[in-house]
Parts: structure tokens; C-alpha cells; sequence
């Protein structure tokens, strides 16, 4: 579920825990290790015997990747439940309210008026990551941020990070814990300035791939002399293929992501 669904900061961090992989089983140490405090008081305040300090709580959110709405929504939290007195608790109440209508209406208008503009495609297409992972997120019913993280041994922050751009951008979508792949296109016309990014990141990957290749993976790489009639031939068929190729892919169910390369062009120089 959405942080902004909590108003209390124990509750959220429970449920948060509760949904990563194996449950979550030593998520606890790995907490105290990050904020350098003892496992006893990550328990303690779990349990609601002890509340975080306001340095705690910050470092806390960067550990969990959270934005910088989510922050606020976080630290909120904490102020409320460490609020001495009933008027100071109405005050950052009224706080959170005001932050959960925030958060609602950019959910609402992202599902409406998403179209990617020039700084968001130079985000995605920094990394091969952002389209790997949007494409994890299409097998099964989803990915949590747990799951992104194992698959692709990144660290939460940067799993946690990549899915927030991923729902801003509506290239996915959240429903309670999981992320799911949504319908927002990232064609990229061409003469697009981020094509040669796109293009290198993957070319990279394959590289990087090819010292653990698999007898069930292909690669091929072959320089040749032949006719300009049979370049022209070979390309159209090469396109045919490539149109042959998607139409198999968007029939296919999502069960694991791959990638395909097609690199066929004169040599210059």
C-alpha cells in the first residue's frame, strides 16, 4: 500500500517489511546496520515502545528510497507520534491531510496527462535499467520493490527510485504493494538525440552478456562483402522479421524479459 495510506509511521514500516522477499526475514539488522543503532531498538520501535529521532527517521527514508513527498509524509508521521501535546498533535494532523490531498491529485492528473517529456525520456533512457525494469514489472501480478531489487542487485534506494520515476512518468502503475508495468509508450522517433543513448546502453548489456552466454541464448556477429541489391534485400527482410518479431512479442505472456539486438549496416570507417 501507498504510505500515504498510513498515518502511523510503526504501521507503515511493518507493512513494508512484511512484503519483501522472505517476508523480510533480517530486514531488522539491515535497518540498524544502516542507521548504526542497535537491532533491540529497531524491535523496540517496531513494537511502539520507543519512536525514531528526527535524524533517525531522515536517514531512515533514505534507506527506504522514498520521494520527496513520501519524505515529508514519513517525518509527518513521526512528529505526530512524538507531539507532547493534543494541539501540536492537530497541527501536523492537519499536515498529513493536507499532504495526502496532494499526493491524490498528482496521482489522479499523472493518469490522465502523462506524456513523456525531453527531461523525463533523458531519465529513462540513462540507463538500461529504467526499460528492464518496467518490463519486470509485466510478469505475473506485478513486482515489489523487494523483488527489483533481488533480480537486478541494486541497492532499495536505487530499486525505490526507478519505480517512483517509473509511476511519475505512468510508464507503470501502483496497486497496494505492487508495481505493474502500464500502457505509456517509450517509442523513440527517429533523429530523437536519446536513440544513441538507448541504442549504446543495450549494446553495452549484450556485450557484458556475451561472457556468460548460454547454449539456449544466440549471438552472432559476422563482417561481410555482398552486393548493394543484397544489402537492400536482406534489410527488407530484416524488417519483415522485426515486425514478425513484435507481433510475437505482444501475443506472448510476460514470464521472463530478454533482449534483442539487430545490428546489420554498411561499414564506413
Amino acid at each position: 500500500m501507498s504510505i500515504f495510506n498510513f498515518s502511523d509511521s510503526r504501521a507503515f514500516l511493518r507493512h513494508y517489511i512484511s512484503t519483501l522477499p522472505r517476508k523480510g526475514r533480517g530486514e531488522s539488522t539491515k535497518i540498524a546496520r544502516y542507521l548504526r543503532v542497535s537491532t533491540t531498538l529497531v524491535s523496540q520501535v517496531l513494537n511502539g515502545e520507543k519512536s525514531w529521532t528526527a535524524e533517525q527517521a531522515q536517514a531512515l527514508t533514505e534507506y527506504l528510497g522514498l520521494s520527496e513527498l513520501e519524505t515529508d509524509h514519513f517525518l509527518f508521521m513521526i512528529h505526530y507520534e512524538r507531539a507532547g501535546s493534543a494541539e501540536l498533535k492537530k497541527y501536523w494532523q492537519s499536515k498529513l491531510n493536507d499532504l495526502k490531498s496532494k499526493a491524490l491529485q498528482l496521482s489522479e492528473r499523472l493518469k490522465s496527462e502523462r506524456v513523456l517529456n525531453d527531461q523525463e525520456r533523458s531519465v529513462f533512457y540513462s540507463s538500461a535499467l529504467y526499460s528492464a525494469v518496467r518490463l519486470f514489472t509485466s510478469i505475473g501480478k506485478g513486482k515489489t520493490v523487494g523483488e527489483v531489487e533481488e533480480r537486478f542487485e541494486i541497492s532499495r534506494a536505487r530499486a525505490s527510485e526507478i519505480l517512483h520515476f517509473l509511476v511519475e512518468t505512468g510508464l507503470c502503475r501502483l496497486e497496494k504493494d505492487r508495481y505493474i508495468m502500464g500502457a505509456q509508450s517509450t517509442f523513440l522517433e527517429q533523429g530523437s538525440p536519446h536513440l544513441l543513448k538507448h541504442y549504446s546502453n543495450w549494446r553495452i548489456r549484450a556485450i557484458r552478456q556475451s561472457e556468460e552466454l548460454s547454449e539456449k541464448e544466440l549471438m552472432y556477429t559476422s563482417v561481410v562483402s555482398l552486393a548493394q541489391k543484397d544489402f537492400d534485400l536482406l534489410r527488407e527482410g530484416m524488417v519483415g522479421f522485426i515486425k514478425e518479431f513484435l507481433d510475437k512479442v505482444h501475443a506472448s505472456p510476460a514470464e521472463e524479459i530478454a533482449c534483442f539486438n539487430l545490428d546489420f549496416f554498411w561499414i564506413k570507417r
